[in-house]
């Protein structure tokens, strides 16, 4: 809800505190935020404890009115993070908005800095969490105004499991750009560039090559898929990962190396989106995922395990879209399924594009915390 009419909104500065700035659903939306609020009445500074600027960093440094990349320090320096607090404080914040991975140390630091105001976002939790972690995460909530949680399912497992304080924890649902995640045509010479067929089908991902994602179930339902497309497809991954040398290797073994392809990260995930008539999320565990918001945004047709917040965000006209179960049979059947027919496929692509735009935009998300940052430990 905006001021009243004729009244003027004071200025809000806003740090956000992040554990690294090299890419992921995480960082992108963080640097969305301060794109967003640039030039507004929300001043938006970063300090990222990786002691890197990371590669969104060097492209979107320049959004934020402050962008710190503090020097790591021992594991001990949580327990009194005066070095960080310093940092904290020269951006002169009256809101600190700490994320996933630096919950404890970014808030402690946050009230030695003296800073009124600290909200912390739980992105996602890949695995269920050692009670020390969780009586870690009890102490840095005594130091939060705000415990906002990306998904009704995370905010119950932050309540009934993390033991988190009921009356501090807020959903806020993720947002994307549906102005910039368009449907459209992909340009030719991105699939000339990954050597696809022009009649082939397209079926991907973005994101880290990394264990949790289980891109090797992706790969091994390449060979399934061969023998029910015909061949006439492609998959293509873009990310970075230490599992990307065992993903090549797993598709080689498999002889379905000539199908697979991992370009890394790109630049442009709204252009590769638009190649794609499929997007795979196949993870063992997710948070509530900006990449398949993005994808949906673009008409990317979702297949989707059901974990985190996967079936919430598809919903329930798209639930034929969630896999019964998480084996590479069962995902090479959905993807299969998806790519049956060509009026099935246009509508449930528009159907995702309108659930992207009617549930999950950025504006929306920039509101609501924005509505934190002016009243946070108020009743809202």
């Amino acid at each position: 809800m905006g001021p009243a009419a004729g009244t003027v909104k004071r200025t809000v500065r806003v740090t956000h505190v992040v554990f690294d700035f090299d890419g992921g659903g995480l960082e992108s939306l963080v640097a969305a935020m301060a794109e967003r609020t640039r030039g507004t009445d929300v001043v938006t500074s970063l300090v990222t404890l990786g002691g890197r600027v990371g590669r969104l960093g060097a492209s979107t440094r320049h959004t934020f009115d402050r962008f710190v990349v503090a020097r790591p320090l021992p594991a001990l320096s949580m327990l009194y993070p005066r070095g960080l607090a310093r940092e904290i404080r020269d951006t002169r914040p009256d809101v600190v908005h700490v994320h996933s991975g630096c919950w404890f140390k970014g808030a402690k630091a946050a009230r030695l800095a003296g800073v009124p105001r600290v909200i912390y976002t739980e992105h996602g939790r890949e695995h269920d969490d050692p009670l020390v972690q969780r009586w870690l995460d009890r102490r840095a909530a005594a130091s939060t105004d705000v415990v906002v949680a990306v998904s009704n399912r995370l905010s119950d497992y932050l309540v009934q499991t993390v033991g988190i304080e009921a009356t501090k924890v807020r959903v806020i649902h993720n947002g994307v750009d549906t102005e910039r995640f368009v449907p459209g045509e992909a340009p030719a010479a991105m699939r000339a560039a990954l050597g696809i067929a022009p009649e082939a089908a397209v079926i991907g991902s973005v994101g880290r090559l990394e264990w949790v994602k289980a891109y090797d179930r992706l790969v091994e339902a390449a060979p399934m898929l061969r023998s029910r497309l015909r061949g006439r497809f492609a998959i293509v991954v873009c990310g970075e990962g230490s599992q990307r040398q065992a993903l090549e290797a797993r598709a080689k073994q498999l002889g379905v190396d000539d199908l697979v392809r991992f370009p890394g990260w790109t630049d442009r995930p709204d252009q590769f989106y638009r190649l794609l008539d499929v997007f795979v999320l196949c993870s063992r565990s997710e948070g509530e995922s900006v990449s398949l918001m993005e994808a949906m945004a673009a008409g990317a047709l979702p297949v989707v395990t059901d974990v985190g917040a996967n079936a919430e965000i598809v919903g329930p006209q798209l639930s034929a879209q969630v896999l019964p179960d998480e084996t590479p049979q069962s995902l090479a059947l959905g993807i299969a399924a998806a790519l049956s027919g060509p009026q099935r496929h246009a509508e449930f692509a528009a159907a995702a594009r309108r659930r992207a735009v009617e549930s999950y935009g950025l504006g929306r998300m920039i509101s609501e915390y924005e509505r934190l940052y002016r009243s946070a430990g108020a009743a809202l």
